[in-house]
C-alpha cells in the first residue's frame, strides 16, 4: 500500500464565489422557512432577500444554460 503525501492546503474563495454562496444560503433558509408553514402568529412570512436570492439563482443557472447551449451549436448568443 502506498503512503499519499496529504498536504493541509488553504481554501479561499473569490468575491464571485463568495456572493455565490452567500446567495445558496440566503435562498436555502427561504425554502425552509416557504416550507416549514405559519409562523406562531398563524401567517406565513418569508425573507425578502431570501425570494431575492431565489431568483438570483435560477437567472444564474438559467444564464449558464444559455451559455452551454450556444457553445455545443457552436455559437457566441449572449444577447
Amino acid at each position: 500500500m502506498k503512503h499519499l503525501n496529504q498536504q493541509c492546503l488553504p481554501c479561499t474563495l473569490s468575491d464571485e464565489g463568495e456572493n455565490r454562496l452567500l446567495r445558496v444560503a440566503l435562498a436555502s433558509e427561504f425554502l425552509a422557512d416557504a416550507l416549514s408553514g405559519k409562523d406562531s402568529s398563524g401567517v406565513n412570512t418569508v425573507s425578502s432577500e431570501g425570494v431575492a436570492a431565489m431568483f438570483a439563482c435560477f437567472a444564474e443557472l438559467l444564464d449558464g444554460v444559455v451559455k452551454e447551449t450556444s457553445t455545443l451549436q457552436g455559437g457566441c448568443h449572449d444577447q
